[in-house]
């Protein structure tokens, strides 16, 4: 009975960890992606040559920002 109860646990720890160490793995890699997605829009900002846009509020549609200087 003991060696039953202890099996179970063994399984049930190491299932855990199992996916813990697979959803730290996808974090890690996501984390990565997001920096570097980070890294690219800041550069692209950066350039000058991006239109950023505002929704309209009555429309819904989205129009270059009014460049208030």
């Amino acid at each position: 009975m003991f060696l039953r109860v202890a099996v179970f646990v063994l399984l049930v720890v190491l299932v855990y960890y199992g996916i813990k160490s697979i959803r730290n793995s996808f974090k890690q890699h996501f984390d990565e992606v997001d920096a570097q997605k980070k890294a690219r829009d800041q550069s692209d900002r950066a350039r000058g040559n991006i239109v950023e846009l505002e929704k309209d509020k009555k429309t819904g549609v989205y129009r270059p920002k009014d460049k208030k200087d």
